[in-house]
């Protein structure tokens, strides 16, 4: 049987026992957080050494540039060779004077005839005369084409009778087409060279003493090849004219033009120069008729968008960027985000 005295003396041991787990745990939990400190102490010096080398680097690298690198510098997003660069849109415009170097003159025959047969033959008797009034002049078979031939019948619109005026009239009271012969309309052209020797005035008056009934019209006009060269000219001078412009523009701003965009080349449009005669109305077929075509006028526009530069080189990357601007191409302080713009 245990005493009093025995008893107290457990309770004394189990007391100390458990002050001294206590104590044990304290020490182990202060271990712990000493150690996360100086962990977190140590990852802060290690992230400050590396902003350090960045800083030092980036500043290395824009010292050579002139350009600012500080903390507040917005960063620059990648999106290809000219990123970000300024552009300028502008035109040009050239104009120069053509003279024609073709002309084509279109002269052609009326015949009458009570049947088809007897207008359509007695056409053709009169356009052989022309032809060969033409041939005669130096112009070539070649030279010649068919433009309009047509056959067809000659209606007289009248009344059988006098009718009284009511409405609707009775059927003999009704306009009647009445066919009273037959008209024969044959046209040919001539195309010539302006330098040929040959000129629209000869080939009028030959086709109408040989018995031309028409003149349907004289025109002037640019052949194809004459057309390639002249745009050529025009578009090189156009150009020209807006990158002058681009120039003066970039002068004023320090720039300079490091690129072209895109270009717009307008059509170039060549007049054609006519005239038209009246055989009865102009009294043609005695003195040589005089055709002076002159010089037309033709002109070409382009629109240019330049890239304007201020040629600073970026160490990183080898590449001429504007000013305040960071090259990422191969730039190893560049990041590249799975879902966004390159970051520099």
């Amino acid at each position: 049987m245990s005493t009093p005295n025995n008893d107290n003396n457990d309770i004394r041991n189990a007391n100390d026992n458990s002050g001294k787990k206590s104590v044990k745990f304290a020490l182990v939990a202060a271990l712990l957080a000493g150690g996360i400190l100086a962990a977190a102490l140590t990852a802060g010096q290690v992230l400050n050494t590396a902003v350090a080398q960045t800083s030092n680097s980036n500043d290395e690298r824009y010292a050579a540039t002139g350009i600012s690198a500080n903390d507040n510098a917005k960063p620059y997003y990648h999106s290809g060779q000219y990123l970000g660069t300024s552009t300028v849109s502008t035109s040009g415009t050239a104009t120069t004077k053509v003279k024609p170097d073709k002309f084509s003159v279109s002269v052609g025959v009326e015949t009458n005839g009570t049947t088809a047969q007897e207008a359509a033959s007695s056409n053709a008797d009169s356009m052989a005369k022309v032809l060969a009034a033409l041939q005669d002049l130096g112009i070539k078979e070649d030279q010649i084409s068919t433009s309009n031939y047509n056959v067809y019948p000659v209606y007289d619109y009248g009344q059988l009778k006098p009718c009284i005026d009511i409405y609707p009239q009775p059927p003999e009271c009704q306009p009647k087409q009445v066919i009273t012969g037959y008209r024969a309309s044959n046209s040919i052209t001539a195309t010539l060279d302006v330098s040929g020797g040959i000129d629209a005035g000869q080939v009028i008056d030959a086709a109408v003493e040989a018995g031309a009934t028409n003149v349907n019209g004289v025109y002037f006009f640019v052949s194809p090849d004459k057309q390639q060269q002249v745009q050529d000219g025009l578009i090189e001078d156009a150009i020209a004219s807006a990158r002058h412009r681009a120039d003066v523009a970039a002068s004023a701003l320090g720039l300079s033009i490091s690129g072209v965009q895109s270009v717009n080349l307008n059509d170039v449009y060549f007049p054609i120069y006519s005239k038209s005669f009246d055989v009865a109305a102009d009294g043609l077929g005695g003195a040589m008729t005089p055709i002076l075509p002159g010089e037309q006028e033709v002109s070409s526009t382009v629109s240019v968008v330049f890239y304007f530069s201020d040629n600073n080189p970026i160490a990183s990357g080898n590449q001429t960027m504007p000013s305040g601007m960071t090259a990422s191409q191969n730039n190893p302080d560049c990041t590249n985000p799975p879902n966004g713009p390159m970051i520099c």
